[in-house]
């Protein structure tokens, strides 16, 4: 589909070469800009190489972003998967294991961010072409269920795109935090902060440890 490298949608970004260049300059101007903001000529200064060259190992910008795409959901589903399946059971575990899963790759988590900003076109046709990719979510929502059925009146699979989504963006504005602070936040300790936000949110009456945020104002 779409021409893209032989097999980059099963192996995942490739490792050596010109190839590998052009890859991580286009996550860069994909995160940066996404799809649509996002220019060839851009991938090629960040890559050090001509846009011809760019289109002798993919067809199109579109191939590119949906290799780059389906690597980042594929990557983080992977993390999410094993750590719902070992985690504490039901929401802590799928918002730790989501949480965990943008962290890693906070670049890939603005990527995301970008693409569910836009409508998810591009997922959504990955999602057509293979509905494996889907898998996760369903798993992290019966993990919800199971030990939450429904007696809160949340629907799990929408609990968990809203955890999904809230994670990616969380995870990816650490650095948008930095005017609002005294001092910038260790990433563990945003992690921390932006974990028991996903999972108490701000009712009262929920014991929480300290986030070490202190705002600048």
């Amino acid at each position: 589909m779409d021409g893209s490298v032989a097999n980059m949608r099963r192996l995942g970004p490739p490792r050596t070469g010109i190839a590998e260049r052009i890859w991580n300059a286009a996550r860069l101007e994909f995160s940066r800009r996404g799809y649509h903001g996002a220019r060839v000529q851009g991938i090629a200064r960040g890559a050090a190489c001509n846009v011809a060259l760019i289109y002798r190992h993919w067809s199109s910008k579109k191939a590119l972003y949906l290799d780059i795409l389906r690597s980042v959901w594929l990557e983080a589903a992977a993390g999410i998967a094993e750590e719902v399946e070992r985690g504490p059971g039901g929401a802590p575990a799928v918002v730790e294991a989501y949480l965990d899963a943008m962290m890693r790759d906070q670049m890939g988590a603005q990527l995301l961010v970008r693409e569910y900003l836009d409508g998810a076109p591009h997922l959504a046709q990955l999602a057509g072409d293979d509905p494996s990719l889907l898998e996760p979510v369903r798993r992290a929502a019966a993990a919800i269920a199971l030990a939450n059925g429904r007696e809160n009146g949340i629907d799990p699979v929408m609990a968990v795109v809203t955890i999904g989504g809230l994670a990616a963006l969380l995870a990816s504005a650490q650095e948008a935090s930095r005017p609002f602070l005294e001092t910038p936040l260790p990433p563990e300790t945003w992690r921390r902060h932006v974990h028991e936000l996903l999972l108490h949110g701000l009712a009262p009456g929920s014991p929480r440890p300290s986030s070490g945020v202190s705002a600048s104002t």
